[in-house]
């Protein structure tokens, strides 16, 4: 499948930077666990949940094709989509692909509901949650119970992410490098997209409120 048009922003660098330390943030998770890092890992969860809170303002209010309802489609257009993929006929957007878009709630989701769950987890030796002691003995250890197994599907719905950003350029649709620079190539018209920096000073406050909140 040939790309056809001009090449295009579509991305701002809030979205770009977001996606960015999402991977990041995800792997500091990950290894302070591992590594009984357990304040530092409180510390990146806040970050993370400072970050998705920003990046769910900014599917409201923030650049055109960022907004919840611009990339939100109907299952009717996610299976013509899909099929239009697989025969070779389906042109680069100049937002998140209809399929994407639902994967993005999808992630949202799993990872917001990651972190509320790890302010409420305790091991009940050495690491508690800020919001811990909100609940009882039996509901710290189901909230706890879920926060772990959350993650491993989390890292499941990551793996499927991964193939299917693989398949999309084997189809002929690159993906990475459009939300590493922002620019991609497509006959559609450049969305309106407002200034990343603005979203970007927003999450760092949003963090700061949350250190003071939680710490």
């Amino acid at each position: 499948m040939n790309q056809k048009g001009n090449s295009i922003k579509v991305w701002d660098s809030f979205i770009r930077v977001f996606h960015g330390l999402l991977i990041v943030l995800l792997g500091g998770l990950w290894w302070t666990v591992e590594n009984g890092r357990m304040e530092l890992h409180k510390d990146i969860g806040i970050a993370l949940l400072a970050l998705l809170l920003v990046r769910i303002c900014w599917g409201i209010f923030g650049s055109e094709n960022a907004r919840f309802k611009t990339f939100l489609k109907s299952p009717k257009a996610i299976f013509k989509h899909l099929h239009n993929v697989f025969k070779g006929r389906y042109e680069a957007e100049n937002t998140h692909s209809t399929a994407g878009g639902w994967a993005v709630i999808i992630m949202l989701g799993l990872l917001l509901s990651q972190v509320i769950t790890g302010l409420f987890s305790t091991d009940g030796i050495l690491f508690s949650g800020p919001l811990s002691n909100w609940l009882s003995s039996d509901g710290q250890k189901a909230v706890t119970n879920w926060h772990k197994t959350q993650f491993d599907v989390i890292l499941i719905v990551i793996a499927v992410h991964i193939l299917a950003v693989l398949f999309y350029r084997v189809k002929g649709t690159p993906l990475v490098a459009s939300m590493v620079h922002g620019y991609r190539t497509t006959s559609q018209q450049a969305p309106n997209l407002k200034p990343g920096w603005q979203g970007l000073i927003l999450a760092v406050a949003v963090w700061l409120i949350l250190m003071l909140l939680f710490n």
